[in-house]
């Protein structure tokens, strides 16, 4: 059953002990990324630091945006429950499997809420998406930070290790932030073979839509009819375009579904994100041009850094990560200066830039901003 804001407060009230010695929220959130006035439109500063879809929504989503600002005086439960359902049907599964959050961040929480606590562990690949790790700790849980392998895949034989057997959570988000790169599926079909019943894995696939069709990877979203130990999450502030809307969604099986809604917060998503996501959801020739026009983008970027001597990690989603060749934090700094904001300060990888894939006059910019780095900023 949903928790009601009074309760989530409370509820927040009484983990005050658990965090006090974790890092902030807002900490957290400005780790990965270069700080800056995102607020002011006349800052013009062009966001290649946050992943997200520089196109933006479709105007058939845009339009259904606007007509939910007609009954924004209403409850959302109509609006929430006709997502759920075209959700269900869309993947094939009982709406009774689907969760709704604000954004798929939400989802993450929840699922830390649901699978973690005092004497559990979380498992996850360093570096990766620090909020996971401030979700467990805030239940009391403790945190496996794993290395990620030569080839950037998640070390899931490690990971498993790390749990040591117990009941615990592994996050793996694939395609991986922030390098982009993927984890094969018979490697994660092999990790649920060896894990105990009370181990839970959650996939992320933000990106899904990102990656090129290949052999070797695809999406986990079928797993989770007959498995309870899997949740898939997915956003629809990626190739879709709704960021700024905070919605996202799940897929579990009906009981472990159950659990996790436990922590949802009542009619958390409001009317217009929940109807943009139905019709976004029904556009997909909107998907596929943001897909083809994102790896078209991407490719000019590789050539542009090799044609500059750079190295850079092989992709497959809207953002890549750049060999500065010293200090990220510092050429991120020289960027902010240049009206670009880029995403900097990742765990292990202090000299890699995530570079969000924009649009080709952002990237033209973004590659104008870099030739004026002093040479040696950019000896590799």
């Amino acid at each position: 059953m949903a928790i009601s804001r009074r309760t989530l407060l409370r509820n927040i009230g009484a983990t005050a002990a658990v965090t006090a010695t974790a890092q902030s929220w807002p900490t957290i959130c400005l780790a990965s990324s270069t700080t800056g006035d995102r607020s002011d439109p006349a800052s013009r500063m062009i966001r290649l630091d946050k992943n997200e879809n520089p196109y933006g929504p479709s105007d058939h989503v845009a339009a259904a945006m606007r007509s939910g600002m007609a009954i924004a005086n209403r409850f959302p439960e109509a609006e929430l429950a006709a997502l759920i359902d075209r959700l269900a049907e869309f993947h094939s599964v009982h709406r009774e499997q689907i969760i709704l959050g604000c954004g798929s961040t939400e989802i993450l929480r929840m699922c830390s809420c649901a699978f973690l606590g005092p004497g559990k562990k979380l498992a996850m690949a360093t570096p990766g998406f620090d909020a996971m790790a401030q979700y467990a700790r805030e239940t009391g849980a403790s945190v496996e930070m794993v290395p990620l392998t030569k080839t950037y895949a998640h070390d899931l034989a490690l990971m498993a290790q790390r749990l040591g057997g117990g009941n615990g959570l592994i996050y793996i988000c694939n395609p991986h932030n922030p390098t982009g790169t993927l984890t094969a599926r018979k490697d994660i079909e092999a990790l649920l073979r060896g894990l105990p019943a009370g181990t839970y894995v959650v996939i992320d696939e933000a990106y899904y839509h990102y990656v090129t069709p290949s052999a070797a990877y695809s999406s986990f979203i079928d797993h989770p009819v007959s498995d309870p130990r899997v949740i898939v999450t997915r956003t629809f502030s990626k190739i879709y375009g709704l960021a700024g809307m905070r919605i996202g969604y799940s897929v579990a099986t009906a009981e472990t579904a159950k659990r996790i809604a436990a922590y949802r917060l009542l009619d958390g998503v409001n009317v217009g994100a929940a109807r943009a996501a139905r019709i976004a959801l029904e556009d997909n020739d909107h998907v596929r041009t943001c897909a083809q026009r994102n790896a078209d983008n991407r490719q000019e970027f590789f050539n542009q850094a090799n044609a500059r001597m750079l190295r850079w990690i092989d992709s497959q989603t809207n953002f890549v990560l750049l060999n500065a060749g010293r200090s990220a934090n510092d050429v991120a700094e020289h960027f902010r200066k240049n009206h670009v904001l880029l995403g900097s300060g990742f765990r292990s990888m202090e000299n890699y830039l995530r570079v969000t894939v924009g649009t080709p006059e952002e990237m033209k910019e973004f590659w104008r901003v870099w030739d004026l780095l002093p040479q040696h900023a950019m000896a590799m």
